[in-house]
């Protein structure tokens, strides 16, 4: 095999060729018809794997303690999915009591609404209610549009939250065994692309990730905070409303604040209330994207600095929604490493930087005896 792999180009035969032909074609069938069977799951995959790395610290902790790795995998991913569970399960109770007691008395709160509303914007009452009545009925019929379409996708959001559990798990648990079978396979010539492939899409996808968990609590927190200081009801949910929304595209903290400031203007009639809920809000939203979660993101990888994290995250999430958080990221990761294989490597020595810096060294090289002698007068 060594022999085949050093022959020249110009050295192969037509048995070669024929080879290298048919080896080619079956391995982008395969690749082909690998894609093809995972479809539309491959992003819960993708999503599982990372998420595997992320949790591999606390399953190691439980390892240690309880010396059995399937056990460990399976007490890790219910840490994780239990409390998230219940949070859910709360806040869709609490919700769904409150959105009852809106919709019994939508008509009187669209009245309220429009009335305030009209002393603030330069638009009759009766012209408000009739915008506020269309605005109530698109988001009716949107939502009902959302439900079916849940709906008729719920065999592939069972399929893909099934492969992501037992993706987690497999990767947990058979960690060491696809550590060796990766290396075993990757020639040595190209062992310093693995390196950086493996330091730098791992710290950007640490990074990242813990950047969001961070930001997102602490604007939970904040939210929390604010709705105890000026008494908002329901302020724990729409706290845990605001962790979950901000994974969503197009959704943010801003879907909880600006409802609230409404209501605040509207039904407490508290204008410089309302100001300040809004004010903050939009500094905590404007403050998180541009500035919060970059730096974290930085400062969690210490690969990358804040720009290139803001660049990965901002750009990420617009091109490809909740994957986004984890792919800008990774595609950031992917890129530097192999710019640096390529264009990083120690011994170009007819860089530009080095190729700059000989006239330098040669200058200073010369003046040295020079200046040693000039010492010893």
């Amino acid at each position: 095999m060594e022999i085949a792999n050093s022959k020249k180009l110009s050295e192969l035969t037509v048995g070669d060729a024929k080879r290298i032909l048919v080896y080619g074609c079956v391995l982008a069938l395969a690749i082909v018809l690998f894609i093809v069977l995972l479809g539309r799951i491959a992003m819960a995959v993708l999503l599982a794997l990372v998420a595997a790395i992320w949790l591999l610290p606390i399953q190691r902790w439980f390892e240690q303690r309880l010396r059995a790795r399937e056990g460990s995998a399976l007490i890790t991913i219910a840490v994780i999915v239990l409390p998230l569970v219940v949070l859910v399960v709360y806040l869709g109770l609490e919700l769904s009591a409150y959105s009852n007691l809106v919709h019994s008395n939508q008509s009187g709160i669209i009245g309220t609404l429009s009335r305030v509303l009209a002393q603030y914007l330069p638009i009759t009452p009766a012209s408000m209610r009739a915008a506020l009545e269309a605005g109530v009925a698109e988001a009716m019929a949107s939502s009902v549009e959302t439900v079916q379409g849940l709906r008729q996708q719920t065999p592939l959001l069972l399929a893909s939250t099934s492969l992501f559990f037992f993706t987690i798990f497999y990767v947990l648990t058979q960690r060491t065994f696809l550590a060796m079978w990766v290396k075993a396979r990757v020639p040595g010539e190209y062992q310093p692309l693995y390196e950086q492939l493996s330091v730098n899409i791992g710290g950007a996808l640490r990074g990242a990730l813990r950047a969001v968990f961070i930001d997102q609590s602490l604007k939970a927190v904040a939210i929390l905070i604010l709705n105890l200081i000026f008494g908002i009801p329901l302020a724990l949910s729409l706290a845990v409303l605001t962790f979950l929304i901000g994974f969503f595209p197009l959704l943010g903290e801003w879907a909880v604040y600006v409802p609230v400031s409404i209501f605040l203007l509207a039904f407490r009639h508290e204008p410089k209330s309302a100001a300040i809920y809004l004010l903050i809000g939009v500094l905590m939203t404007v403050s998180s994207s541009l500035l919060l979660r970059p730096r974290l993101a930085s400062g969690g990888t210490r690969h990358f600095n804040f720009y290139w994290m803001l660049v990965a995250l901002v750009t990420g999430v617009y091109s490809f929604g909740i994957p986004g958080i984890v792919l800008g990221p990774a595609i950031l990761g992917f890129t530097k490493a192999v710019v640096e294989t390529l264009f990083s490597a120690p011994g170009y020595h007819d860089a530009l930087l080095v190729t700059k810096l000989q006239p330098q060294a040669a200058h200073q090289t010369r003046m040295e005896p020079q200046m040693n002698t000039d010492q010893h007068r």
